[in-house]
């Protein structure tokens, strides 16, 4: 069952996916060792996953595979960071919840906030040194950046990404925030008509007569 689970994680996309949570276990409650786990769940981390039907569902697994507090903080970091630069080419209901995945993981792991709370003079936040193309999470240099991606969102089209990404920057208490996995494109859509929505302008007294004389240059044929 091991090496079954392992071969699909191995695959990647769809059948990679359904191999996470068995392996999860494995780890957890069975002491399995595999020291990949995490830098494999990094790598599966790709701007193409993030337009896929299943996003909302890996979102939701690494909300879960994340929460350990003996998680090292280059670790939490790397993930932090990934899915916020990611986040800037996705959908707006993936945002929301890739910000709500964030907002948790600043909770659970106060050592990152770091990253939120950069300074205008830290260096990071002229010259980011965090490298994206790196496979492994230790080798990011995450924890060394800045999450300036999120300032970004502030400015988004959509007025629920922005309203989500503000929260990150007010204080945190401990409680954990649904990620909202259920609301999608038409959820947003209805809110926001719901928003915007007034009656047009109507003229109060409505005309009685056409005096068509008083257009005649106007309307010639």
């Amino acid at each position: 069952l091991i090496d079954f689970l392992v071969d699909s994680y191995d695959l990647g996309g769809t059948s990679g996916l359904l191999a996470l949570t068995s392996l999860f276990i494995l780890i957890t409650k069975y002491n399995l060792d595999y020291p990949s786990f995490y830098p494999k769940l990094y790598k599966m981390l790709t701007p193409d996953l993030f337009h896929t039907p299943y996003v909302s569902r890996f979102i939701a697994m690494l909300d879960t595979f994340l929460k350990s507090s003996l998680l090292p903080a280059y670790l939490v970091a790397a993930f932090a960071k990934r899915v916020a630069r990611h986040a800037l080419q996705a959908p707006p209901h993936v945002i929301i919840i890739v910000l709500r995945l964030i907002t948790n993981l600043m909770k659970l792991h106060p050592s990152v906030k770091r990253l939120v709370h950069r300074g205008p003079d830290h260096p990071a936040v002229h010259a980011d040194p965090f490298q994206p193309d790196a496979e492994d999470p230790a080798e990011s240099a995450a924890l060394e950046s800045s999450l300036w991606e999120l300032e970004v969102l502030t400015e988004h089209c959509c007025p629920a990404v922005p309203a989500v990404a503000r929260t990150l920057r007010k204080p945190m208490d401990e409680i954990l925030v649904e990620l909202g996995l259920t609301r999608g494109h038409d959820v947003l859509f209805k809110e926001y008509m719901k928003m915007w929505k007034k009656d047009p302008p109507l003229e109060f007294n409505e005309p009685l007569t056409f005096d068509q004389s008083e257009y005649a240059d106007v309307f010639t044929f």
